[in-house]
């Protein structure tokens, strides 16, 4: 569900594995061959009452290099590991195509401003690839950057503008051995070996060579990195020359498994789907086999990525507390910390990383951290099922204990104070009320509903907001336990308001990714099947081959993706222009800049809402005529006049 999704995600699998083998002696009883088929049929929503209450958080950069947040061009978003985006999900949707279907990804994809898709694959049969780059509307492949002595694998892409050249964005990858930064057409600005040689001592050790996803640093104007195993970099973002001494999270490999392992036979069963589909790791190990014997053969320092405020450009890392602070000195840790670090001057006219701060957690911290949009809130989770907000000298505010461990990410929404938990079972909306968190909901998980073979649902991904709802994961399979052998999986929109489901549509496979939306309202899924291999070699009658690449879930009923846009334009508005601008002016601003990314949604999918009959072209002539005198109007000053434009639009969809 993030970067090294396996490793923080090890006591699900381990519970799901472990369930497995009762279920392997048990699953003729849970075959119920005699039960209907009869799924729920979801049919247009009606709108959201959802709206924005008060002044949102909004920081004070610019956005000449970080890309607003339209879609995904970070593995989370942004620099901040939001998970939230400006723009409206598609109220209805469905299954479009697979691409690629040869790859496992475990990250994104991620999108440019044109609407190019690009991911970084991790075990594959066929081309050897570190970059794919496909057309996001039919997926057809448009270019790689293959695999070669240069650089042999990548860290997951990572998008910014090009300040020299306004309205270009340049995509930058990582390797052990090389970092480049590309054109969205392919072509290369700039490719520089990193000087890195790993000793015969560190040959073995995978960690060392396995970058995380860049991040940037806006104070040095350069791109941050670290290695599994807590190496840190700064290159330029210019040139990619390195431009700080490497330095060193002082933590030490993680302790995990407790002692348990995984009987043979289930190995047996899942490491031949797995072949059958990506083929084996360098190793020789099957996909799964790999992932188990990271598992249980203790850990990295650093498996999650990293945040950066875009305003401070402080650096927030979760990693491993240092060996002894265990209480043991053994060369492992059993505790998890979270790190703020800055890229300083050295005093010799070069930078170097300095520890500024450092948060330690019993039971480690089973999260990247996630930053509110103006960075005052630094919001983790422990492996114990707590969700903790840190202020930013990582200081504890609060902390709500949601029941179970989370499986991702926290989900910081700019608005309403509103964050979202995602656990093995649940998707949970809390509310920061400054000196506590409180529960709001619980998400109303039921996709599935009257399917034959479906026993129970749970979250199966991170969530992600957006300004019409929550998209999310829905699992569906046999219940063992109280537990999940995944069959299915689809894709949902959430009420943010109440947590109940707008929509649903069945998907084609498992992910560890995130809930990823484009611009234009359609939703993907990076496939990396894990979870469902199990419930396949369990099950095997009941679900389809596991598969790799990447999924589509395209719009329909372009109308009703329109009516959200402009309707939650409208909201936005109304309450900004509520707002104080002595006070509020930079909330007003960032309002302003939402609804005007929500306009040009909502104008495309008006065009194509014709064209596929969902719309009369008298209807999409007076909406356009509405928009176009709204955004006339939008600014600081005449806003409440744009309003009454965005008021009327949305009233037509009544």
């Amino acid at each position: 569900m993030e970067t090294s999704a396996l490793k923080r995600n090890s006591w699900k699998v381990i519970s799901l594995l472990l369930i497995a083998i009762v279920g392997f002696a048990v699953f003729k009883i849970f075959f119920d061959e005699g039960r209907p088929h009869n799924p729920r049929v979801f049919g247009p929503p009606a709108k959201t009452q959802w709206k924005p209450v008060g002044a949102r958080a909004a920081g004070d950069h610019s956005y000449d290099v970080i890309p607003e947040p339209t879609t995904w061009h970070a593995i989370h978003v942004d620099v901040a590991n939001s998970d939230s985006v400006w723009g409206v999900a598609a109220p209805m949707f469905e299954l479009d195509w697979v691409a690629e279907p040869g790859y496992f990804v475990g990250n994104g994809p991620l999108f440019d401003n044109q609407g190019n898709l690009y991911f970084s694959p991790q075990f594959y049969h066929g081309d050897r690839v570190v970059l794919i780059s496909l057309d996001g509307q039919t997926g057809e492949r448009r270019w790689t950057i293959p695999a070669d002595n240069e650089i042999q694998a990548s860290s997951p892409a990572f998008i910014l503008n090009d300040p020299e050249n306004p309205g270009s964005q340049i995509i930058y990858i990582v390797g052990y051995n090389r970092v480049m930064a590309l054109r969205p057409d392919g072509s290369t600005i700039w490719s520089k070996a990193t000087g890195l040689k790993l000793t015969a001592a560190d040959s073995g050790d995978k960690d060392k060579t396995k970058f995380h996803s860049l991040n940037y640093h806006p104070a040095t104007d350069s791109l941050v990195s670290i290695t599994k195993a807590g190496g840190l970099f700064a290159f330029s973002r210019k040139t990619g020359e390195l431009m700080a001494a490497i330095g060193k999270i002082p933590g030490a490999p993680a302790i995990s498994g407790k002692g348990t392992s995984i009987p043979k036979f289930i190995l047996n069963r899942v490491d031949p789907l797995m072949d059958e589909a990506f083929g084996k790791t360098d190793e020789g190990l099957s996909l799964f086999s790999s992932a188990v014997n990271y598992i249980y053969g203790g850990g990295g320092i650093v498996t999650n990525f990293f945040s950066i405020d875009p305003d401070t450009s402080r650096i927030y890392m979760a990693a491993t507390a240092p060996d002894a602070e265990d209480g043991t000195e053994d060369g492992r840790s059993e505790l998890g910390a979270i790190y703020a670090l800055d890229l300083v001057d050295d005093g010799s006219g070069g930078l170097e990383f300095q520890v500024l701060n450092r948060k330690t957690f019993q039971g480690g911290t089973g999260s990247t951290p996630a930053l509110s949009a103006d960075g005052h809130r630094l919001y983790v989770s422990d492996n114990e099922g707590h969700v903790i907000a840190l202020d930013s000298e990582l200081d504890e505010v609060w902390r709500v204990n949601v029941g179970e461990p989370l499986v991702g990410s926290i989900t910081v929404a700019p608005d309403n104070n509103e964050l979202y938990a995602v656990t093995a079972n649940d998707v949970i909306q809390l509310i920061d009320n400054g000196d506590h968190g409180s529960r709001a909901w619980i998400a109303e998980l039921t996709g599935f509903d009257g399917y034959a073979n479906v026993d129970v649902q749970s979250n199966a991904l991170t969530a992600t907001v957006t300004a019409n709802g929550v998209v999310v994961m829905i699992g569906g399979g046999k219940k063992i336990l109280g537990r999940t052998l995944m069959l299915h999986m689809g894709m949902g929109l959430l009420d943010r308001e109440t947590g109940k489901l707008r929509y649903f549509a069945e998907g084609r496979e498992d992910s560890l990714a995130m809930s990823v939306v484009a611009a234009d309202g359609s939703i993907y899924v990076a496939h990396s099947p894990l979870r469902r291999a199990v419930g396949k070699a369990m099950y095997p009658d009941l679900t389809p081959d596991i598969t790799g690449g990447i999924a589509r879930f395209k719009p329909i009923r372009l109308d009703l993706l329109a009516r959200d846009a402009i309707c939650a334009a409208e909201a936005r508005g109304a309450n900004a222009s509520t707002l104080d601008q002595t006070t509020d002016l930079a909330v007003i601003n960032r309002d302003i800049r939402q609804i005007k990314v929500l306009l040009k949604q909502a104008g495309g999918a008006i065009e194509k809402a014709v064209s596929n009959g969902d719309m009369t072209r008298g209807d999409a002539h007076t909406l356009d005529g509405l928009l176009v005198q709204s955004s006339g109007g939008l600014t600081v000053d005449d806003l409440a006049r744009s309003v009454a434009f965005l008021t009327t639009a949305c009233a037509m969809f009544d």
